[in-house]
């Protein structure tokens, strides 16, 4: 028996589908236009489909995801102090569009009023925070899901989603987070400067608006989406024994791309050779762009042909 791996994410696409919905629909059609096949379904990407991706591994983690559209992370923040004690606690966060800098979700780590860690007050919040995360013994993870920084030229405070510069900053606050993040979390050393260390120039240390920066600062890490998700999926031992990839993803252009987790399946793919075919609305990615990310063929809806109809095309193309 044929196996086939539909695996991404429908976020925000037309049809407007939660992904595990669109990805069945996909399914039904490669089965209808396929005999025989084993088809598996992954949810994997960022946002809501990020909920659908660990709905089955809760016993591995606890997960809080900070919405795109949040304009203060502080409820994120009071959600992973209750869960601080477990093993493992997961936040995931992308490029959203009124970043807070993290201090939402640190005034709400601590309890306090978001008063209390600006201005002079932050450095003292991040070691009381470094303190107590130290003490809960949890390994606190931030899946970004946007490659910004929180601080720089390329930051989300200096970009927006997008991608248009933003032309006010506030270089009070931006300076204060500067010094108050320097050489943090207090028990590490650095054999060498280096900016990219700083955490809130780190990579993805702009997820959730800042999260990112906040959680390297206090001990945490900061991990690809693509990456976390991977592991906790077995992403790996599910595409072994697969004939063909399927990667779901709402628009391919390359500025899009570099947000998405795309790459993780295609890389994935490409380590077992397999090949991989794209299901999405529109694409604007040249014959070269397409080789660079992973794709071998490319199945654009244009919101006209429904998403069992794809599929059964490509099954009727590529598993003849």
């Amino acid at each position: 028996m044929r196996r086939v791996v539909v695996a991404g994410r429908w976020d925000g696409a037309r049809p407007l589908l939660p992904t595990g919905v669109a990805l069945e629909q996909i399914g039904r059609g490669l089965r209808a236009g396929g005999d025989g096949l084993d088809v598996v379904l992954v949810p994997f990407g960022s946002g809501p489909t990020f909920d659908e991706a660990v709905a089955a591994c809760r016993s591995q983690a606890s997960f809080v995801r900070v919405p795109t559209e949040a304009s203060s992370t502080r409820q994120v923040g009071e959600r992973v102090a209750a869960a601080l004690g477990e093993p493992r606690v997961v936040v995931e966060g992308g490029h959203g569009a009124s970043p807070d800098c993290g201090l939402g979700f640190l005034a709400g780590l601590l309890g306090v009023a978001e008063s209390d860690v600006s201005g002079e007050g932050l450095g003292p919040a991040l070691t009381r925070a470094e303190d107590m995360l130290g003490a809960s013994g949890t390994d606190l993870v931030c899946a970004a899901s946007t490659p910004r920084p929180l601080l720089g030229f390329d930051s989300v405070l200096a970009v927006a989603p997008d991608l248009n510069p933003i032309e006010e900053q506030d270089t009070s606050l931006t300076g204060n987070l500067m010094q108050a993040f320097a050489h943090r979390p207090l028990g590490r050393r650095l054999l060498l400067e280096d900016s990219q260390a700083h955490p809130g120039r780190m990579w993805g240390s702009g997820a959730g608006g800042g999260v990112g920066a906040v959680i390297a600062a206090i001990g945490g890490r900061i991990v690809g989406t693509g990456e976390v998700l991977a592991d906790l999926t077995r992403l790996g031992a599910t595409l072994t024994p697969a004939d063909l990839v399927i990667v779901v993803e709402p628009e391919l252009s390359s500025p899009l791309l570099a947000q998405s987790t795309m790459d993780t399946i295609t890389n994935a793919a490409a380590e077992l050779a397999l090949p991989v075919v794209a299901v999405t609305v529109r694409s604007s990615l040249s014959r070269y762009e397409r080789a660079q990310w992973g794709l071998h063929g490319v199945f654009e809806t244009e919101a006209r042909i429904t998403l069992e109809e794809a599929g059964r095309r490509i099954a009727r193309t590529w598993l003849r």
